[in-house]
């Protein structure tokens, strides 16, 4: 397996904040494959591409400090939680408008955490 060496290089040197922008990147252009498989029925393309954004959903959620997090873990958890739920949905029913919405989400909430990142 290779990997390109200038995204080996971002991944390395990332902050935690980085991190997770990163994560969402990967997981919007995962979900944009999934809506681009159900327009041409790729059916094996869709599950391979929903398995790979759902283990990045749960890798977010399973990163969340619920202790010291307060209601923005508890939050990011609920989100989590619903996009986890809605994408059993569009993987049985094709859902192109739910997974439009879950594509919405995701794009917010990328832009929060990169408005947390020009703070910092």
């Amino acid at each position: 397996m290779s990997f390109n060496p200038y995204l080996k290089m971002q991944v390395e040197t990332a902050s935690p904040v980085e991190h997770v922008i990163l994560l969402y990147e990967k997981v919007i252009v995962l979900l944009k494959e999934v809506d681009d498989c159900i327009s041409k029925s790729d059916v094996q393309g869709k599950i391979n591409a929903i398995v790979k954004a759902e283990r990045i959903i749960r890798v977010l959620n399973d990163s969340l400090d619920m202790e010291n997090g307060g209601d923005i873990a508890k939050n990011l958890r609920d989100l989590y939680e619903f996009i986890l739920h809605s994408l059993v949905i569009i993987n049985a029913k094709n859902d192109q408008k739910l997974l439009s919405d879950v594509i919405y989400i995701l794009e917010t909430l990328k832009e929060g955490w990169e408005g947390i990142k020009n703070k910092v």
